[in-house]
């Protein structure tokens, strides 16, 4: 799989949400203090929904 911008083939740095398990321990005004990943826990994301990190422009996939 390959990652393009279809704006300019010379970007090469995209991002991506991705939405990640975690545990937040919280002390007692609310505020996080410890943030621990869920291990062996699914991660949702779709690299359709990444954009080029220089014009924002949804990515191309390819699969190679």
């Amino acid at each position: 799989m390959k990652l393009t911008c279809p704006n300019n083939p010379e970007h090469k740095t995209f991002r991506l949400t991705a939405m990640v398990p975690e545990t937040w321990y919280l002390n007692e005004d609310g505020d996080c203090e410890i943030i621990e990943e869920a291990a062996g826990c699914h991660i949702e994301s779709d690299f359709n929904d990444a954009r080029c990190k220089e014009c924002d422009v949804l990515v191309v996939v390819k699969e190679e």
